[in-house]
Formats: C-alpha cells, structure tokens, sequence
C-alpha cells in the first residue's frame, strides 16, 4: 500500500492540472454559542471548473477568527469532498462575532465565499472584542431564516413534541440523490447572525484555474506534514541533504509511522495517511545529528471588518440557561457516533505474531527477553553497535532467512537506538508484535517490523538523545455525530441532533426518532448540502416542544 501511494504522489502534477479552483463551505450544528462550546462542523469542498465536490484534497484548516486574530484552529479530513469533526471554543474567548473559515493546502488562501459568522459570548468574563461589541437596550432576537429555501427536502415533525418524551422528524427528498449535514437546535433569545447559503456559495466560486494556488505538494491520501531540520549550520546541512532520514512516529498507534529524506536548506515532507486527534509525535533526525520541527500549516488571516454583536440585558436569561446547558452539551459529547475515516494502512493486512509476557514469562532484561521468549528475534553486534535480526525459516522449510534490515518500534514509536531498550527495566514489557514482511515507505523498504508495548505506554517516558524531539502536534478531527441519544439528569441539552454526513437516496423518506429535552421552547432543523449533480440545498423548519 505504500508503494501505491508512492505511485499515486507522481502523478498529483497530472491530476493537479485538471482540477478547479477548490474552496470550502462550512456548516455548523448552530450559529451562536458560548466559550466553552464545541463547534460541530461539516464540509463541502467544492471543484469551482464542476461545481460539484472535489476528490483531490484529503485535508481541510479550520480557523475562528476575530478582528484580533485566530482564536482556535482545527484539521478536518475529507473523503471525496466531504469531511466532519468538531473542535472546542476556549473558555477565554472575548465576546464578539467571529469568521469560521476553511481551505485546503492547495489553496491556502481561498477563504470566502465558504465562510461563515458565528456569534460567541463569554459568560464568565467580561473580555470583548475590540469595537466588536455594541450595547444595545433595544433587542430583539430575529429567528427568521436568513437565507431562501433551496433544493428538494421537505421538513416536518410526526407529531407534536413533549418535553421528555419521544418524538419524531421526518426528512423526504423529493428528487436527486444528495448529500446534507442536518441539525437540530434550541432557538432562544440570542440573536442568530446573517447565515450564507449553499446556492449564494456556488453562485460565487470562481471557476476553474484561480490565482491563490499553493506551491505545495497537493494533499491528495492525507496530510502532508512539512518539517525542517534544525540546530545545524549550512554546511552540516548541505552534508545530510538528500541522505539523512527522518521519522514521524506516534504513541500508541503503530501504524502512524512516516519516513522522510532531508531535502535543500534542510526541509523535508512527511506523506501521512491522516494522523486522528492531538498527540505527541517523535521526530527523529538520523545520524545523531540536529532536530526536526514541524511547520505550522495554518494561515492566520486577517478577516474583512466584522458587523458588531449586539449586548442587551435582556439577554442575560439565555446567556444563564446556556451556562447551565453546557452540562448537558458536555454528556452529549460521550455520546458521539463515529463516522467513517481514513484508516491507518502501513501494518494493515500484515501478519503478525504475538508474544505476550505475563508473570510467569517475564526477565529483568531485554536481551533476556529477545534470547528466552522470542525465537525468531535475535541481537549482534555490528561495528560495536548491537542490531535487531529476525530469523525465520523459508517457504518450504528448508533453511532459515535472516532478516536484519528491521524496523523497531516501542508502543509505536520508531527506536533506532537499540540501547534504549537495552537499558530500560525489562519487567515493563507486556507483548513483542512480530511482523514478518516487507514493508515500504517514503521511499524506504524494511524487511520486517517488531514493536514492543510496554504498560502505559512507558515509552512517553523514556530519555531520547539530542537529535530526538517531542512535539505537540494538531491531528486532524475524528468524524463524528451525535444521533440524539438523551443525556441523564436535567436535560437542557441545546443540540438534539447532529448528522454532518448524511446521506440521501433519490425519492427517500427517512424518519429520525428523537427524545425531548426537559425544556420546552422553539427548536429548528435545518438540513444543507449538494445533490449529485451539483444543486443546492438549504432547507428550514421550525416546531415547538411543548
């Protein structure tokens, strides 16, 4: 698999020449919210020379900006155009309007017409936006849909709508197959801010062969993590050039291992699969030489002036019972359907062995380990460096291969110094995984894999040399939903149903059983998205829970 994506990258320069102009456009569960909330998105990308989604970009940057500047960042994947995943406001946000923004790697800088305004207010702090706030004492929250009707859905509720009691919705689409996000949420007094539409989008992406192309590489299997070399001068740099590798490897996750060569002016590129949720990666420069640091991928735009959120005192009854909901809204959070993502590929569909160490199995050393427990494995010294060998017998039986190119990992993370392992306490091993096959990547092939779990992941622990960093790093979002499920206690639950990738046949009636929370008050379901052929939708329906 990865000689294929080692295939499908020579051939992004061909693929690159026949694709649009690609932008985003971002739907949201809601549009007003306060810090502390959970921002739920869905993605369109979007081929401006089609009008239709957009296959080639595997990542989108996600950006809340004020007049001040990005306030929170996220990476959400995307599959043939289409992506989900939420992130959270933090506490300390400034009340104000806000832009939320979107763009691909191959067109970092294409923002509008995707973007949308969303409204934050700061209950526990008085920290405004500069001149993005207005005082008010006539207020009046106007919940009209902002944008006209568009497409082929028809909204409706089976019956009328109890607090704490079971109800449903029902969603017909009345032609084309489509795509939509669907959401379900508590309309208050809190004024919603003017809401762009799937048709005006469309309507206003440029077509095919914009000014605002990345020079990057196109992100077309997943991210691609850019880096640079660090703690050399020119002409240690110039020496490892096109030499040294390097590793990108993660805790906890053996498959989210990438391998890259020091390029000019010591930079270089990781081609990942998507690597899922925040962590911290080790990079590791070979030949005990420098550190890797990663490159920031996102923009941190200035955004055009912002309309003022208006502040009232009447607001203040909401603003209370949305602090109080934020309970809620964090149970809902436990409750979350995954949607498909990109999987992991290097270990996948390899055969693996496994020795489990239990009490009766364990040494106080790891040479102890490799002699006693692990037939296959074995150590030599080469050049007075000790080296991992593998030694398996051939197909038929007759004699026995070593294998010594081995890549050797501890809880997923790559270990070119074997005296790491020779120097830990061996009593915190807990399974030696055997994979005993060719495995490629990033221009490299090894002649097998074996990776050492330890308890608690101890390997976060251990001591590495100079030229290995840990870094935090941002992965992208998993894709997830929230289908309705009712929390416990008080239920005043703002979001009742969130579904940012689903899927609509042609002529079909889908019905969508809900619980009510414990408040009545007026909801709104609001469903957007493309049919097949590249048409809008934008539907709005309102109902009371009495």
């Amino acid at each position: 698999m990865k000689r294929l994506i080692i295939c499908i990258l020579a051939l992004l320069p061909m693929m690159a020449g026949a694709q649009g102009v690609e932008r985003v456009y971002i739907s949201t569960d809601r549009s007003v919210y306060i810090a502390g909330d959970e921002i739920w998105c869905s993605l369109f990308c979007v081929d401006g020379s089609t009008r239709r989604l957009s296959g080639y970009s595997a990542v989108s940057y996600v950006e809340l900006v004020s007049a001040e500047g990005t306030v929170a960042t996220a990476k959400i994947s995307l599959m043939e155009g289409r992506g989900a995943g939420k992130f959270r406001i933090p506490a300390g946000t400034p009340t104000g309007n806000y832009r939320l923004l979107a763009y691909t790697a191959r067109y970092p800088d294409a923002f509008a017409p995707g973007a949308k305004t969303v409204s934050v207010f700061n209950t526990t702090s008085t920290a405004r936006v500069p001149d993005g706030v207005k005082i008010v004492t006539d207020y009046k929250a106007d919940h009209a849909a902002t944008a006209l009707s568009e497409g082929i859905l028809t909204l409706s509720t089976r019956e009328i709508p109890r607090t704490g009691k079971s109800f449903s919705l029902a969603l017909k689409n009345n032609a084309d197959a489509a795509t939509i996000s669907f959401s379900v949420y508590a309309l208050d007094g809190l004024r919603e801010p003017a809401k762009n539409s799937m048709g005006a989008f469309l309507k206003e992406i440029p077509f095919a062969g914009g000014t605002n192309r990345s020079s990057r590489t196109g992100e077309y299997e997943g991210e691609v993590v850019y880096a640079a070399v660090e703690g050399l001068d020119a002409r240690q740099l110039e020496a490892i050039s096109g030499m040294a590798v390097t590793t990108l490897s993660s805790a906890g996750s053996p498959s989210d291992v990438y391998v890259g060569k020091v390029g000019d002016n010591g930079r270089l590129q990781f081609f990942t699969n998507n690597i899922y949720g925040d962590r911290e990666l080790v990079c590791e420069v070979s030949g005990n030489v420098g550190y890797i640091s990663l490159v920031d991928p996102f923009r941190y735009p200035s955004v055009e002036e912002l309309e003022p959120l208006e502040l009232s005192q009447v607001q203040f009854p909401d603003l209370v019972h949305r602090k109080a909901a934020l309970g809620s809204s964090l149970q809902v959070d436990t409750l979350v359907q995954f949607m498909t993502r990109r999987q992991d590929i290097l270990l996948q569909n390899v055969n693996k062995k496994v020795y489990h160490l239990d009490d009766f199995t364990r040494f106080p050393s790891f040479q102890e380990v490799i002699v006693e427990i692990t037939r296959e494995l074995s150590i030599r010294n080469r050049r007075g460096k000790h080296r991992l060998q593998m030694v398996v017998p051939d197909a038929v039986g007759t004699r026995r291969l070593v294998k010594d190119n081995l890549l050797v990992m501890m809880d997923g993370v790559v270990i070119s110094d074997l005296s790491l392992l020779e120097n830990m306490d061996a009593m915190l091993l807990e399974d030696v995984e055997l994979y005993n096959e060719d495995i490629a990547m990033g221009g490299l092939t090894y002649n097998g894999c074996v990776n050492f779990t330890t308890k608690k992941n101890y390997v976060k622990a251990m001591q590495f040399p100079s030229n290995v960093r840990v870094v935090d790093f941002k992965g992208v979002c998993y894709p997830v939903a929230y289908l309705g499920a009712p929390v416990s206690g008080t239920d005043y639950r703002p979001l009742l149903y969130w579904n940012p990738l689903m899927k609509v046949a042609a002529g079909e009636s889908l019905v969508i059983p809900l619980t009510a929370p414990s408040t009545a008050g007026t909801f709104r379901m609001i469903a957007e998205g493309l049919t097949a052929d590249g048409k809008p939708i934008h539907e709005v329906f309102d109902f009371e829970i009495r």
